[in-house]
């Protein structure tokens, strides 16, 4: 998911695998992690692979994550593909989860509007009839 830069070059960064980068990540590009990175990320759009380690929070519009996650998610749209393990809170607006990856934590949908729920109420002061038993009948 490159995107084009003010000159139309695609503009993307690649953390490769056996890079280990310690520290916050704020790009305006987007990013491909096949490394590890031990801090918070926040990007346009992330595509982690499957061999990837992240322990941080990550922020981006668009992600899709293969890997191991340790820290919360916020993202807009979220694949959580079959390979990926994530231990945190995961906030998003549309999310795809295959069968086999798993999350560790709370997921919460990312909403401007409060859902309209029918609340049925019940006036519990409102006296049961009495549930007596005559001389000729047997409790169950």
């Amino acid at each position: 998911m490159a995107r084009n830069n003010s000159n139309n070059q695609p503009s993307f960064s690649v953390i490769g695998d056996g890079i280990v980068i310690t520290g916050n990540i704020d790009a305006k590009v987007d990013l491909h992690i096949d490394g590890e990175v031990i801090g918070d990320i926040k990007c346009q759009s992330l595509v982690q692979g499957p061999s990837s380690k992240i322990q941080g929070s990550i922020i981006a519009d668009n992600a899709n994550l293969s890997g191991s996650v340790e820290g919360s998610i916020e993202a807009g749209d979220l694949v959580i593909n079959s390979s990926a393990r994530i231990g945190g809170d995961v906030s998003y607006e549309n999310v795809k989860i295959e069968q086999g990856g798993q999350v560790d934590g709370r997921f919460k949908h990312k909403s401007n509007r409060t859902p309209h729920l029918n609340k049925n109420t019940l006036d519990v002061s409102a006296k049961a009839p009495s549930l007596e038993l005559t001389s000729g009948e047997k409790a169950a």
